[in-house]
């Protein structure tokens, strides 16, 4: 089942132009987000890993791991869509909330919220997008 903010994933990857400036986005947000964790370079080497209990994922080998890019698996597990209810928590931040608190603030209007969720979906399909743009070659 593909949720809405996977099928903005695959049409931002699939319209260059949009790609484009999703790349952009994504990279921004993995430098300041992302990499403290995963490195620079994406290989789970970032100054914070060693404060963590698993060591943060290599994210340059997804597509070797899966054989091809898995761009709906990645949104999933970014946004925490990807972990079953009553497994716990975990280390790596839950980036779809926090995008989305970010956006809304503290307004209770319906509207807002819907509008968050979408600036969310879009930020973390930059995501998505750099993390394939950061793939080791076979």
């Amino acid at each position: 089942m593909r949720t809405p903010g996977t099928l903005l994933v695959l049409a931002l990857i699939a319209t260059p132009a949009l790609a484009d400036a999703a790349l952009t986005q994504g990279k921004a947000d993995f430098d300041k987000l992302c990499a403290p964790c995963h490195g620079v370079s994406g290989k789970g080497d970032g100054p914070q890993a060693a404060q963590l209990a698993k060591k943060p994922a290599d994210l340059t080998v997804v597509t070797l791991k899966y054989g091809a890019f898995p761009a709906q698996k990645v949104f999933e597990t970014i946004a925490g869509l990807d972990m079953p209810d009553g497994h716990g928590t975990r280390e790596m931040p839950i980036w779809g909330d926090v995008f989305v608190t970010e956006q809304v603030g503290k307004s209770t209007k319906v509207e807002d919220a819907m509008t968050a969720s979408d600036a969310a979906s879009k930020r973390i399909a930059g995501l998505v997008r750099y993390v394939q743009s950061i793939q080791a070659k076979p």
